[in-house]
């Protein structure tokens, strides 16, 4: 029996220092639940005395919603080696966290080349963080004495 597991992971966060060249950190596709992007779009429309609507866009902007349940606390516990809850948490406080930042959000393969990934990177910023713990204290062979699960769910918009 073969088990199929998806290559790479479908968020990365920008966590260098270079605003030139990025340096991406996958989040870990353990437990992930779809991912939502939500399509907003900036405008003012106003009925004119005649009856007629006037529209005015002024541009299209995208909400980024992720969750995982029972994610682990540390990366090493994760099937991916990917963050866990303390490395999200940890972003999510840091100076990168509080302002904005890139994503890169890979959508696989490109199938007229298959040797190029279909990816966008988007700049965003947090609109909401939450964690729930679920367990505690499941232990775990090595040096860690305890583990805990978490639902984590983020929202991005982009900016």
């Amino acid at each position: 029996m073969a088990i199929l597991l998806p290559v790479g992971s479908l968020i990365y966060f920008d966590t260098g220092t270079d605003p030139v060249t990025p340096t991406w950190t996958k989040l870990s596709e353990h437990n992930r639940q779809p991912m939502s992007i939500t399509h907003n779009r900036i405008q003012k429309t106003q009925r004119m005395s005649n009856g007629t609507l006037r529209k005015f866009f002024i541009s299209d902007k995208r909400e980024f919603s992720v969750s995982w349940q029972l994610l682990p606390t540390f990366s090493n516990m994760t099937v991916d080696n990917g963050w866990g809850k303390s490395d999200i948490l940890s972003f999510y406080e840091g100076s990168k966290g509080q302002g904005t930042f890139k994503i890169k959000i890979v959508y696989g393969k490109d199938q007229s080349n298959p040797s190029a990934d279909r990816d966008e990177i988007v700049t965003v910023s947090f609109t909401s963080c939450s964690f729930e713990v679920i367990k505690r204290n499941v232990k775990n062979t090595g040096a860690d004495p305890a583990q805990e699960f978490w639902n984590v769910s983020l929202s991005m918009e982009e900016v």
